[in-house]
């Protein structure tokens, strides 16, 4: 065999390995799945309700966590038409990060990595990292910013 068939061959192998072991590491590692909830109550636990409620596509549930600052509440479709949507579903995942409460309003770090191939020397996934306000409402908490759904595309 010539060496540069031999150099072939071994990197077409090194290739398919490094797909085995991504493809065991996208199984094996915590975070798929189930998701122990937050307490309802807190701000952190509002975000993370929001982030679920739009993961599994239901905006309507979504829409009740927010509230924005003003007092003109924007009309579902009016939000809703905030999230663009491609035909393709979009994959990405949120992570709550620290929060801080003062008085009736808070804040609640999240990372948002959303993967979005596009070609063979881009970066997979664009992570954004947001600060989420939130506003003391009754016994819970209700997002007051931001409002609009630009982050996950």
């Amino acid at each position: 065999m010539k060496s540069s068939n031999r150099l072939l061959t071994i990197f077409g192998i090194v290739i398919g390995i490094m797909i085995l072991i991504a493809i065991i590491l996208v199984m094996a590692l915590p975070g798929n799945g189930s998701v122990s909830l937050l307490p309802e109550d807190t701000p952190e636990g509002t975000v993370q309700r929001f982030f679920i409620a739009l993961q599994n596509e239901d905006y309507i549930k979504a829409y009740t966590f927010i509230t924005p600052p003003t007092t003109d509440k924007i009309p579902y479709d009016a939000w809703r038409s905030s999230y663009y949507r491609s035909s393709e579903k979009s994959v990405w995942k949120a992570t709550i990060g620290k929060s801080k409460i003062t008085g009736e309003e808070a804040t609640v770090e999240v990372i948002i990595d959303v993967f979005r191939p596009q070609g063979p020397f881009s970066e997979p996934v664009h992570t954004n990292r947001m600060n989420f306000s939130l506003r003391r409402d009754g016994s819970g908490w209700t997002i007051i910013s931001p409002v609009d759904l630009w982050w996950l595309y």
